[in-house]
């Protein structure tokens, strides 16, 4: 895997958009660069944005989410609205882009985050979703994040804690660079799965104690299933003299009611009698009189139907007769319309085809009178756009009017133009388009050389400027190295005078810890120590001269004169910076204005003397003239081919003015109304309306009568049959005897009211013979006692069986627990069994790996982990000195790691004993070991190694340096080095610096 192109926006301090592209100059040249800047400046922010991009983590925050991103204030840049970061990369599967990015939606809220993976190969975005996104890169590299971030960014600084620490805190650190914090883990849930087993059997033994508890002895069990036999037979017992108490009760209560329902049925057998006999004497005499009539009853039915349908067409004749004379008045009233308003007599007898030649004749006029107005309006509004932008209004009911006018305005114009040719002689040009566009050329031309000139003028006053500026600077800077050189001496002289007053303090100091020597000194007697023989100051101690405020002084004073120094130096070097930048801005104007100058005179070579000479205003003004009135004349002319056309249409519109007058006066004589087509449409429709309304009554009429008159010849004859018929049963009339039919309803209800009551009569006869037989039946098998006593015995047996089945469910409850306990115990036997069996595997792991802490297994795996990391690292070692080599410490020596001095004989020492540059040759070694460790499996071509390279010397930097590039050389690996030291600057060319500003954000720079 290898990073080809990073792109960001708006990351932690670095404001706006940048582009590092790692296949471009200047990287394609030399893939071993430096990204520089100074602390606090972002350069880790690069680092960020490729894990942003690929994983949507970043090793200071972790997972990110925009609840992350709004609490913790990170990634997204300060008072930014949006930002985004892309990482293209290369592999195996092909070269994709990893996008991250995030935005502020209208309401101020930022959006939820995006991300998505484009197949720069097959030009198109995965269909994946953002959740999604981090696996597949993971699937893609063949590194999950907490690999990539070991395997692609190096931090000497948790190496460098690595190499010295001790056994226990070693592998605390271990475990948090390599992430195999799994093998604790391993080894607690072993520790603690054995545990709950264990726990599970536990809590199975003491439920089979809680069972055994609570079961009975066998002979007391013995003892209860003997009771419940006897219990249950004595159920059995008392049940079925219950049943037979129940069954005489039974037998009472149903003998009891049939006796009350014989005497129940008994009345209602009398009240049907006396019914029926009512019923008789009220409807029994009307029946009878339908009954004798019903041999007639179909004559006398039709003979009423006849009547009513007499009746019924006697009225339709009537009632058609009036609608005859309705018609004829509204005809009356058609043939007067036809006569006032289209000038036409309906009663002619060829007037339907006279009415369709006036329609068409009508309708021709009409036609031709709406084309004359259309053409009208047409040339109306022609004329008015021709008109318009002379401010000429068009008097449509009086064209000649608005003629007039604009034949006016025609003159003038042809006067005018003539005025123009003789002035500009504009009549002998062929095309004035051209000409316009010649004299603006012109005129832009002149404008561009006054601005050049004037500009080239701009250019000459910087340069003095500048050059006058740089003079000022010279002579305040002029002094700055003879008094930066006193300032030197003053301060080696207050050095000097320092390392004197400390000298003689030391001496006094010795001078005041040999004080109890110089007691003990008698004359004459050597000194113990000089051996003299003289000691003048055995008696006399000498005075000190040197005084630590004195001290504390000279010290003060050389730290403010420094601090003098360090500024006048500082300003020394910032003036010379500005002068040297004023000296290349002159330098870049002088170009300028040269480039200036040659470009001037090829350009205007023509115009120089003109524009020397100041002239240019005069011939603006003379070229803006003739282009002004070129316009306008160029404008007249357009107006009058308008005018010309204009007057054309105007005679056109008075001649179509004066034929529409005319036709919709020949209109006006044949058609007196408003809508010709809706008005005759009307009156067709009622003349022929009324027609066919005339002739349908008529016919109708016509049947009537004759209808009428079958009717009532075949009444008669139904009359004359019917009253002999009639007269026999005592009836003078048809009517009389109609009279006493009843109708179907009401002689249905008579009828079934009868026979319902006679139905009824014998049912309830039929019943009061059956509850008689039923009662002899149970007469012979009652009991003696009365229904009280036998209710009283049965509640005592119930009783009794209540008392016998609690005692009976008592015993079966005993009984039933003992069998279920049993069973229990027996079950969580068998699985104490079975768990025992599963519980030993887990007993076997949990010696051998594990413990509550976890520090078991993982000390063994950290152990073989860090024997493994360090062969990598002596391997990476090798290139970087051919004198060390490290190992883990023997059970004798100090506990962090040690290092094998090749040049020493092999002497083994702590690594704590090594200087700084020597840990940090160490510390790289074991980074670059993790980074073949993490990605053994997966080609890695990009790493970037941060912090440490202030510890080392020049020539150890170089030599690491040297190393660096070697490895990148056989591996072809891009290295990328995050330093802000100044050294590194000057041996690595290819950088890319981080530059802050006042503002708190920081700005990208690639330099190569």
């Amino acid at each position: 895997m290898k990073i080809l192109q990073l792109s960001f926006k708006n990351i932690n301090s670095l404001r706006g958009e940048h582009h590092v592209d790692f296949t471009q100059s200047p990287f394609i040249q030399n893939n071993l660069f430096a990204i520089t800047g100074p602390t606090g400046s972002g350069k880790t922010s690069l680092l960020d944005a490729i894990s942003l991009a690929l994983f949507n983590q970043v090793p200071r925050l972790g997972k990110l989410s925009t609840t992350e991103v709004i609490k913790k204030g990170a990634i997204l840049t300060r008072n930014q609205t949006d930002a985004y970061a892309q990482v293209t990369y290369s592999c195996e599967s092909g070269i994709f882009a990893s996008r991250w990015e995030i935005s502020t939606a209208r309401t101020g809220n930022l959006r939820d985050y995006e991300m998505r993976i484009i197949s720069l190969k097959e030009d198109k975005t995965l269909d994946l979703k953002k959740s999604e996104v981090p696996n597949h890169n993971e699937k893609l590299i063949g590194l999950n994040y907490e690999q990539f971030i070991k395997s692609v960014v190096l931090a000497q600084g948790e190496f460098a804690k690595f190499l010295q620490v001790n056994k226990k805190d070693r592998g605390a650190l271990l475990e948090k660079i390599t992430g195999t914090g799994i093998y604790r883990q391993l080894g607690q849930l072993a520790y603690r799965k054995y545990g709950e087993l264990e726990k599970q059997i536990q809590n199975q033994k003491e439920k089979i104690n809680t069972f055994s508890e609570q079961l009975i002895s066998d002979e007391v069990f013995k003892h209860k299933k003997k009771e419940a036999a006897e219990k249950r037979n004595l159920k059995k017992r008392i049940a079925k003299k219950i049943d037979d108490l129940k069954e005489q009760i039974r037998i009472k209560e149903q003998s009891q009611a049939i006796l009350k329902n014989l005497v129940e049925t008994e009345n209602k057998l009398n009240e049907h009698n006396l019914k029926l006999e009512n019923f008789n004497k009220e409807k029994g005499l009307a029946l009878k009189k339908h009954l004798a009539l019903q041999a007639t009853v179909t004559e006398i039915n039709e003979e009423k139907n006849l009547s009513v349908r007499l009746g019924d067409i006697t009225k339709k004749i009537d009632s058609n007769q009036n609608s005859i004379q309705q018609n004829q008045k509204e005809w009356q009233e058609n043939q007067n319309l036809f006569q006032l308003k289209f000038k036409l007599n309906s009663t002619a007898s060829d007037f339907e085809n006279h009415l369709q030649q006036y329609k068409q004749h009508i309708r021709n006029l009409e036609s031709n009178r709406q084309k004359t107005l259309n053409d009208f309006k047409s040339l109306v509004n022609q004329i008015t756009f021709n008109l318009e932008p002379l401010s000429i209004l068009l008097k449509t009911k009086n064209p000649q009017l608005t003629k007039a006018e604009t034949v006016d305005i025609f003159r003038k114009n042809q006067v005018e133009l003539k005025a123009l040719e003789q002035k500009f002689s504009f009549d002998t040009i062929n095309d004035l388009d051209h000409e316009d566009r010649q004299i603006t050329l012109r005129l832009n031309k002149i404008r561009q050389a006054e601005l050049n000139y004037l500009r080239f003028l701009d250019i000459q006053k910087d340069i003095k400027q500048k050059q006058e500026e740089k003079l000022t600077k010279e002579k305040s800077i002029a002094s700055s190295p003879q008094t930066i050189t006193i300032a030197k001496k003053e301060i080696e002289k207050l050095e000097l005078q320092l390392d004197n007053e400390e000298k003689e303090e030391k001496i006094a100091f010795l001078q005041k810890k040999l004080s109890h020597y110089r007691e003990e000194l008698q004359t004459g007697e050597p000194c113990p120590l000089c051996g003299s023989l003289d000691h003048p100051f055995a008696n006399h101690t000498p005075l000190q001269k040197t005084e630590k405020n004195l001290i504390a002084s000279l010290k003060e004073k050389i730290k403010h004169h420094q601090l003098q120094l360090t500024k006048q130096q500082a300003e020394f070097k910032a003036a010379n910076e500005n002068l040297e930048a004023i000296h290349n801005t002159i330098q870049t104007k002088q170009k300028e204005l040269n480039a200036e100058r040659q470009k001037f005179e090829e350009l205007f070579s023509k115009d120089i003397n003109q524009i020397r000479a100041n002239d240019l205003k005069n011939s603006v003004k003379l070229l803006e003239e003739r282009r002004e009135e070129l316009k306008k004349y160029t404008l007249i002319k357009q107006q009058q081919k308008g005018l010309k056309k204009a007057i054309e249409d105007l005679n056109s519109l008075a001649k179509l003015l004066d034929n529409g007058r005319a036709i919709k006066k020949q209109i006006e004589q044949q058609f007196n109304g408003e809508n010709f087509e809706n008005e005759i449409e009307q009156a067709e429709k009622q003349y022929y309306k009324l027609n066919q309304e005339l002739f349908q009554l008529k016919s109708t009429q016509e049947s009537l009568k004759k209808e009428q008159d079958v009717l009532s010849i075949k009444h008669k004859n139904l009359v004359s049959v019917l009253i002999p018929q009639l007269s026999k049963l005592g009836y003078k009339s048809v009517e009389t005897a109609r009279e006493d039919l009843l109708n179907h309803s009401e002689f249905k209800e008579y009828q079934e009211r009868q026979e319902n009551l006679k139905r009824a009569i014998l049912t309830l006869e039929t019943s009061l013979t059956d509850l008689r037989n039923q009662n002899k039946k149970l007469e012979a098998n009652t009991s003696v006692l009365s229904l009280d006593e036998l209710k009283k015995s049965l509640e005592e047996h119930q009783h009794t069986m209540h008392l016998n089945d609690e005692s009976l469910n008592e015993l079966n409850h005993v009984l039933k627990n003992q069998t279920t306990f049993i069973e229990k115990i027996e079950e969580l036997q068998a699985e104490i069994k079975a768990q025992t069996k599963i519980n030993k595997r887990w007993k076997i792991m949990r010696d051998l790996i594990g413990d509550a802490t976890g520090n078991k297994f993982n000390d063994y795996a950290q152990d073989l982990t860090l024997s493994q990391l360090l062969i990598l690292a002596n391997k990476r070692l090798t290139h970087l000195t051919d004198r060390y080599k490290m190992d883990k410490p023997l059970s004798q020596e100090d506990d962090s790691l040690i290092a094998i001095d090749q040049h020493m004989g092999g002497q083994r020492r702590s690594i704590k004993t090594l200087s700084g540059g020597e840990t940090f040759l160490m510390s790289l070694a074991l980074a670059l070991a993790l980074s073949d460790l993490a990605s053994h499996k997966v080609e890695i071509n990009s790493l970037f190694i941060d912090e440490g390279f202030g510890t080392l010397d020049p020539e150890t930097l170089d030599q690491t340096l040297d190393t660096l590039e070697l490895l990148q050389a056989k591996s072809n690996k891009m290295i990328g080095i995050i330093s802000h030291v100044t050294s590194l600057k000057e041996r690595i060319s290819t950088q890319i610096q981080i530059n802050q500003n006042g503002q708190g954000y920081s700005s990208l720079k690639i330099i190569g």
